[in-house]
C-alpha cells in the first residue's frame, strides 16, 4: 500500500474552496428539471435573441474540447488511468478517465464535461443538498451525491464545466473534484465580470 503525500498549498487552496462552497450550502431537496428551449416557438427577426451558445459578455464554450481540459499527467497523484474516453450524453460533451485496476481497492474515475446551454443554476441537487461560492472569482456548485461528488463551473451565464468524481465516498470524491476544478479553472475562458 502507498502512502499519498499532500503538498500544503494545494491543501490550503482546496480548504479554501470548500470553505467557500460551504458557506452558502442549502439543504433544499430538488428534482430534476427539464429545461425546454421555446426559443424554437418565437419568430427570429430583427431585435430578437438569438440561440449562439455566446453569452452577451462574448463567453463561449463551443470551441472548449472537454478531453484538453485535462490529461492523465494532470491527474496521476490520483490514480494511474487509462486513455481518456470522449462522450456524448445528456446536453453535454464530455472526456472520462477510468483508473487501471489491479486490485478491489477504491480508485476514483474522473469526467469532465461541457455543457453548452446549461449553467451552474442548472445544475441539479442529487438529493445531499448544494453548495455554492467562487473559484478564482468564477461561480462554482458543488453537488454531491452517492458514491461521488460533481463541481459545476461557470462558463459565462449560460453554460458551464462540470468535473465528476465517482468511486470513492462523497466526502473523499468531493475532494478530489475540487482539486481537479483548481487544475481545470484556469484552463477556461475568463469568468464573467457583470
Amino acid at each position: 500500500m502507498g502512502t499519498s503525500v499532500i503538498r500544503p498549498l494545494t491543501m490550503f487552496a482546496f480548504g479554501a474552496v470548500l470553505v467557500l462552497l460551504t458557506a452558502c450550502s442549502s439543504s433544499e431537496p430538488g428534482s430534476a428539471e427539464l429545461i425546454s428551449d421555446t426559443s424554437a416557438n418565437q419568430p427570429q427577426g430583427p431585435g430578437s435573441p438569438s440561440m449562439s451558445n455566446q453569452d452577451a459578455d462574448g463567453t463561449t464554450t463551443s470551441s472548449l474540447e472537454p478531453c484538453t481540459l485535462l490529461t492523465k499527467d494532470d491527474i496521476s497523484s490520483f490514480a494511474t488511468f487509462e486513455d481518456p474516453e470522449e462522450t456524448a450524453m445528456g446536453g453535454a460533451r464530455g472526456c472520462d478517465f477510468y483508473p487501471v485496476r489491479t486490485d478491489a481497492s477504491d480508485l476514483p474515475s474522473i469526467g469532465v464535461a461541457v455543457r453548452d446551454r446549461q449553467s451552474v443554476d442548472n445544475a441539479n441537487d442529487e438529493g445531499l443538498g448544494t453548495s455554492t461560492g467562487e473559484l478564482n472569482g468564477r461561480q462554482v456548485t458543488q453537488v454531491p451525491t452517492r458514491g461521488g461528488c460533481i463541481i459545476a463551473m461557470a462558463v459565462g451565464d449560460r453554460s458551464r464545466v462540470d468535473v465528476t468524481v465517482t468511486g470513492l465516498d462523497t466526502q473523499v470524491s468531493c475532494d478530489v473534484a475540487g482539486q481537479v476544478a483548481e487544475i481545470i479553472e484556469p484552463r477556461l475562458p475568463a469568468a464573467s465580470t457583470t
